[in-house]
């Protein structure tokens, strides 16, 4: 898939936040480098991450597994308000971001299952919707003209609701822990997962539904005009 210049006319005419020509001119020659802050914090909050979970398998502690994921919920939030507040979004920062946030959770959730089977089956429900359907819905954003998911409203506003939207952000990587921790019920943990699991399903075959241009123009909404004009 070719992908125009952010300097095309069609990419000027761009005035849609999230849009890769959205990226203003002073930051454009930058603007994929890895070396931008947010991408410092996914780096420092993973490393934080992975030191607590060797911490937690070290000496068999639960406290110290918290600890790990508290590192990654905490950094995952943080990482992503400050490309946003400092107009610092990459494509490269958000597929940085979502191979980060896999390691974090499989390291935490697989330790945990080890010395507690009777979360197993919640475990791998939920492992298997986060790690392969949610990694592809999540990436299925560089098909467009797009810094990151948080913007797939532009192309796609049922799937971004389901999956990006606040509420869908807190569901799909947290819910299914909490009532976990909270409760213990493998019956509830187990039915939550499913249900996120049928909401991933659904919202691949919607995207796997959708037209995919040939070309980029730097424009997520002109990609999604021009393909409908050419449909008809």
């Amino acid at each position: 898939m070719s992908v125009s210049a952010a300097g095309s006319s069609g990419a000027l005419c761009c005035g849609h936040r999230g849009c890769t020509a959205a990226v203003s001119s002073s930051a454009s020659a930058s603007a994929e480098q890895w070396g931008t802050w947010p991408n410092v914090v996914t780096a420092i909050r993973t490393i934080a991450t992975m030191v607590a979970w060797a911490v937690a398998v070290t000496i068999g502690s639960d406290v110290w597994l918290l600890a790990a994921l508290l590192c990654y919920w905490v950094g995952d939030i943080a990482d992503g308000l400050l490309a946003r507040v400092t107009h610092r979004e990459t494509r490269t920062g958000a597929v940085l971001d979502v191979l980060a946030d896999r390691l974090s959770v499989c390291l935490v959730v697989v330790s945990y299952v080890s010395t507690h089977p009777s979360a197993a089956l919640p475990a791998a429900v939920f492992l298997g919707q986060f790690v392969v359907l949610d990694a592809y819905l999540t990436l299925a954003f560089i098909r467009w003209s797009l810094l990151s998911p948080n913007y797939f409203g532009l192309v796609d506003a049922t799937v971004y609701r389901l999956n990006w939207s606040p509420p869908a952000k807190a569901t799909n990587t947290g819910a299914v822990v909490l009532l976990w921790l909270v409760t213990g019920s493998t019956l509830a943990a187990t039915l939550l997962a499913t249900v996120v699991l049928g909401v991933k399903s659904y919202s691949a075959l919607r995207i796997a539904r959708l037209p995919i241009p040939q070309a980029l123009s730097g424009c997520a909404v002109l990609d999604a005009t021009n393909l409908a004009g050419a449909s008809t």
